[in-house]
């Protein structure tokens, strides 16, 4: 039996996309790239997206949804939304059909069981996911302002954790954005800061997650300079940590 592999197809503020795979079940969290992108990059992480069964999307920003509809029509592939998501701004997306979820509820097919939770960010009905494929277990835990419970007891049963830290509070106080636009990120409905992704991990156990991809990080307000720096200073949980660069490709070991 095939292991469980899975790849970063792409994290960032331009376009973001995850893909899991085991045997001959394999699905995609977002999509923000072209299909073109989308199918070059899954080519040399050696990943057939005609494999795919699902797509399950966090919210409708661009750099998450883009490409979500061309890549369902052309495969026939549901996409799986939060059920309160209004089908106007689904249909944006012209995608093949949806396949709605309730927060905090388990679903279940083939090797997949997953549980998508609420986050916090200013878009409509947003969501995050814990799941396991097979034996392992991952969460994906992005766009949002602001940490729960709920997510901390996800985080501690998780193997695989994908971590948001989007922006370095220094840098984005003092660039160039304008004060509005600041003010939005750092919301409650805005992003996690790298010092906001350092505390969640100092409160977990050191024995989980045994894996963390710190992502999505900001073209502008952040940099794996300062994520490093960050992280040497203020970091007290013990664990392996891959920061990803923007656009760059990475797969499971």
């Amino acid at each position: 039996m095939a292991e469980v592999r899975y790849a970063v197809l792409g994290s960032g503020s331009t376009a973001n996309s995850y893909i899991f795979e085991k045997d001959d079940f394999s699905f995609i969290i977002d999509n923000g790239f072209s299909l073109k992108e989308l199918t070059r990059r899954a080519a040399l992480a050696n990943f057939d997206l005609a494999k795919v069964k699902f797509i399950l999307l966090t919210h409708t920003h661009s750099d998450h949804f883009k490409g979500v509809g061309t890549l369902s029509r052309k495969y026939k592939i549901p996409v799986v939304v939060h059920h309160l998501l209004p089908d106007e701004d689904f249909n944006k997306m012209n995608p093949f059909t949806r396949l709605d979820v309730v927060p905090g509820k388990e679903y279940n097919f083939d090797t997949l069981s997953f549980t998508p939770f609420s986050t916090s960010h200013d878009a409509c009905c947003p969501l995050g996911f814990y799941f396991a494929l097979g034996e392992r277990t991952f969460m994906l835990l992005t766009d949002t302002g602001i940490v729960t419970d709920e997510m901390h007891d996800l985080a501690k049963n998780t193997e695989t954790l994908f971590l948001e830290s989007n922006y370095s509070e220094d840098l984005l106080m003092t660039g160039s954005y304008p004060e509005f636009l600041k003010n939005r990120i750092s919301s409650n409905k805005g992003h996690l800061s790298n010092d906001a992704a350092i505390e969640f991990l100092n409160l977990m156990d050191n024995s989980t997650p045994e894996m963390v991809y710190l992502c999505h990080l900001s073209d502008s307000n952040n940099s794996p300079a300062a994520i490093k720096e960050a992280l040497e200073l203020k970091l007290k949980w013990i664990g392996n940590i891959k920061i990803c660069n923007k656009g760059e490709i990475y797969e499971s070991n």
